[in-house]
């Protein structure tokens, strides 16, 4: 029992880390254990608060394309605070998550890879969508719409 309860720790203390590191994303996850796909998604959503961005942060970067994808975590659909994300490449589309866990979620669940655009309820492909931080949102959530122009009848 003791073995165990040390094993959870080391395991715990190596995913903290790994997610909540200022590597690049390739060295990243290089070092980031294959243990990590045992982590919960309620401790996964944990670390966010501490890497998501403010509201005036992340409108300071917004182009005309929206966010720019490689920073925002398209698993917990949150900007990550100006941080670049791991790109998953999947169906020659390129998809970005926060760590591992959200890496092996975007190419085994198509449900995070797309989302509803708040103004006509299409679905939208992450990888192809307007991104803009939701208004009034919490910890950097963003939103995704088919285009700038649907994002420009959402906030007005």
């Amino acid at each position: 029992m003791k073995k165990n309860l040390n094993y959870i720790v080391v395991v715990a203390a190596v995913l903290f880390v790994s997610c909540s590191s200022e590597k690049a994303p390739q060295t990243q996850a290089a070092t980031t254990s294959e243990t990590s796909t045992e982590m919960s998604s309620a401790s996964h959503a944990g670390h966010m608060a501490s890497t998501a961005a403010t509201a005036q942060q992340a409108t300071e970067l917004m182009t005309a394309d929206g966010l720019p994808k490689d920073l925002v975590c398209m698993v917990n659909n949150a900007y990550m605070g100006g941080k670049t994300q791991f790109p998953v490449p999947f169906d020659d589309k390129m998809y970005y998550g926060c760590c591992e866990m959200c890496v092996k979620t975007i190419k085994n669940d198509r449900g995070v890879r797309f989302a509803k655009d708040p103004v006509t309820g299409q679905e939208v492909d992450k990888s192809e969508a307007f991104i803009a931080l939701k208004p009034g949102g919490a910890n950097g959530d963003v939103l995704y719409f088919a285009s700038e122009e649907n994002y420009k009848k959402y906030v007005q």
